[in-house]
């Protein structure tokens, strides 16, 4: 028989306007924009109203020797970083290409479908069989596979030259056949075609006792194959929207002290419509007037969220850069003090996980730069001589090290660890393995060059 008994626990429950804040704390500027747009189009109680773009800077001072502008003799005001300009996707730029060439409607059905099945590569990442079973199955169309293979080497020699390729082998292969043929051309083909494993592993000595080829040879073959593009469609996005970062903090410096504001890019504040509160007030019919209540109490908690986000990102904000000053004043990774989410919350008294949701996917506007929020924190490491320091810092020298080795017997890892303890970071062989993985960073193998 089963035994029952009485548990009492503490818990804590969010309510529902707790998570949708917290919500609101974690999103970027670009989606909040899209945010309040929907709350807008959902809500007719609440409205937009022009205000200035920005938080008012009253001490800025463009001319000021000692302002950002004058620093870096550009624009105050917040900036966008563009990603990509592509102004039309790649399937709409190949398939442009197909209608100067001389191709018979069923067969342009075929290379357009296999247009659109192009993964974010360019490649085709499926076995043919499989596509001629779905074009049967779903399309109840049967094309054999030697159809299929003709079709993909009409995309094959599209440009961007490189898509429709099944393999990054493939790829460069495309890309090297329709380039102006020579010597050092015919033999990088020579040598990806019969020697790929050994090439894609640096396996100089392999390559040249296999094809009879001296250093030198190989030599213009690397230097050529690493010019070729392993990612042709890199220029083309999925739609025809352009991706920008936008900052979401712009850190000016005045007389030495640093002054922030957030950013607002819509230009806009919202506010609780005066009409519906005057229509609840008017009103004698108890549905409509409980209906517009709703609407206005969601409104003002919606209206009060948003300034209760604003006024979080800056305390939070003002606490990272009078933790880092030095750092925000030179820009200098040396400056960046060791700083982990506890120790802002400690500061403006907040939860650890408020902080977290406060810096994800920010951005920060600089005169050294825009960079993300979360690369300022980091963990500490303790010098022979007491000092505490960044692992940025760390990370920083590691990057020197390997940009300063020699390229044809490039440092292992074990030969990092024991440079670095030289500049008195004693830090173990894996741990350097960590970092250089961070800073995305191959090993000394992939690193060697001829």
């Amino acid at each position: 028989m089963q035994k029952q008994k009485l548990q009492q626990k503490l818990g804590f429950k969010l309510s529902p306007q707790q998570i949708q804040f917290l919500s609101l704390l974690q999103i970027p500027l670009v989606s909040l924009n899209s945010r309040i747009q929907d709350e807008l189009e959902e809500n007719p109680a609440l409205e937009e109203t022009d205000q200035s773009d920005d938080i008012p800077i009253e001490e800025l001072q463009e001319d000021h020797p000692n302002s950002y502008k004058y620093r870096q003799n550009n624009a105050v005001e917040f900036t966008e970083i563009q990603l990509s300009n592509s102004e039309e996707s790649l399937a709409e730029y190949l398939k442009k290409q197909l209608l100067v060439l001389n191709i018979q409607e069923k067969n342009k059905f075929l290379i357009e479908y296999l247009i659109d099945s192009l993964d974010e590569y360019g490649w085709i990442n499926r076995e043919i069989f499989s596509i001629s079973d779905d074009l049967l199955i779903n399309l109840n169309l049967e094309f054999s596979e030697e159809e299929i293979i003709k079709s993909l080497q009409i995309i094959q020699n599209l440009e961007p030259y490189g898509v429709g390729a099944r393999n990054l082998k493939e790829c460069l292969l495309i890309q090297l056949k329709n380039k102006e043929q020579n010597e050092i051309v015919e033999r990088s083909i020579l040598v990806l075609k019969n020697q790929y494993e050994r090439f894609s592993k640096k396996n100089f000595e392999g390559i040249m006792r296999q094809l009879n080829l001296s250093e030198i040879d190989l030599k213009q073959v690397y230097d050529l194959v690493e010019k070729l593009n392993p990612f042709p469609v890199s220029n083309f996005i999925k739609s025809t929207t352009s991706a920008y970062i936008t900052a979401d903090f712009l850190v000016n410096i005045i007389n030495e002290k640093h002054i922030i504001s957030l950013s607002k890019r819509s230009g806009k504040e919202i506010r609780v419509n005066k009409h519906y509160q005057k229509m609840m007030d008017d009103t004698s019919d108890e549905a409509a007037k409980e209906f517009l209540k709703k609407k206005i109490e969601s409104a003002n908690w919606f209206k009060n969220a948003i300034l209760q986000r604003e006024e979080t990102l800056l305390n939070v904000m003002n606490a990272i850069v009078s933790f880092q000053e030095k750092y925000f004043l030179s820009g200098e990774d040396e400056h960046l003090k060791p700083m982990i989410l506890a120790d802002i919350a400690n500061i403006v008294k907040m939860n650890i996980s408020t902080i977290s949701r406060v810096t994800n996917s920010k951005y920060v506007q600089t005169f050294f730069g825009t960079f993300l929020l979360k690369d300022l924190f980091s963990e500490a490491y303790r010098k022979d001589n007491g000092e505490l320091i960044s692992t940025k810092v760390i990370k920083s020298r590691l990057k020197e090290i390997i940009e300063m080795e020699d390229k044809k017997n490039p440092y292992t890892d074990e030969k990092l660890a024991e440079l670095l303890g030289e500049d008195e970071y004693h830090i173990a062989r894996r741990t350097v393995s960590k970092y250089r993985e961070g800073l995305s960073i191959e090993t000394s193998k992939y690193r060697r060059e001829l």
